[in-house]
């Protein structure tokens, strides 16, 4: 059983000396997105959406929520979140990501800054049970880039570290898929902190020797103003939406 939200004095003495440690930069000091990745020969435009490059490494990190990990230092990062349910505007509480990969998982880091960090909710403490009325993020992967709706898998947490995702394997049991992919939180002094570990095996993805484009986005649900802010700008509409990409990935041989 999950413990109740309390903040860990170890992270709040890291990061009392600032993101920048960990080569975190506040939501409006970061510059490079990623976003002139060029695109692979002869590949659709891909339009508007966002795009962070495929970086592989070879020293997975610690899964903890405390990005300390010499894999987070080099990761593509990405901010700029946008509020949907305001009408695409900027986010005021804004987020940064972190993507990578390694021939076994999918890593990805959020820190979610939040002005009134006492006010941050975890309520689930069950795994897959879909977080509703708390904070939460989302993680959207397509791995065929297909831009529809049943291609797509959700992988959710809160601020304790319960999971939830859609589209599950079907040949894992609720008690499996539990133990099938690993997320920690924490709360920090200015927001919190989640990771995430999801292993190749639970996606159904190309399999090809060649480079890939795959589908991404990063949305975030905030309990206090009840705003929905995503990284890759989307409209209320679930098939050819125009989320992000994540370019050039080489996933494992299955």
């Amino acid at each position: 059983m999950k413990t109740a939200l309390s903040i860990n004095l170890m992270c709040i003495l890291l990061f009392m000396t600032g993101c920048e440690l960990f080569g975190l930069k506040k939501p409006k000091e970061l510059g490079e997105l990623f976003d002139n990745v060029p695109k692979q020969d002869g590949e659709v435009d891909l339009g508007d959406g966002k795009r962070l490059p495929g970086v592989k490494i070879d020293t997975p990190p610690v899964i903890d929520g405390k990005l300390t990990d010499e894999a987070w230092r080099n990761a593509p990062q990405g901010t700029d979140f946008f509020d949907r349910n305001a009408g695409n505007i900027q986010a005021q509480d804004q987020t940064t990501i972190m993507l990578v990969y390694s021939d076994e998982a999918i890593y990805l880091a959020w820190y979610l800054f939040d002005s009134v960090p006492d006010g941050i909710v975890g309520l689930q403490a069950m795994d897959q049970i879909r977080p509703s009325g708390e904070d939460w993020v989302s993680f959207t992967i397509d791995p065929f880039h297909t831009h529809q709706f049943m291609d797509r898998i959700f992988f959710m947490a809160n601020p304790l570290g319960s999971k939830w995702v859609s589209h599950p394997p079907p040949f894992a049991t609720p008690e499996e898929l539990s133990n099938m992919w690993d997320v920690a939180a924490s709360i920090v002094d200015d927001g919190w902190i989640v990771e995430m570990e999801i292993p190749w095996t639970m996606l159904d993805y190309p399999d090809t020797h060649k480079p890939i484009n795959i589908g991404i986005n990063f949305d975030r649900g905030h309990a206090r103003t009840r705003a929905n802010t995503w990284w890759s700008k989307v409209r209320f509409v679930e098939d050819n939406r125009q989320d992000g990409h994540w370019m050039n990935v080489k996933p494992p041989r299955k």
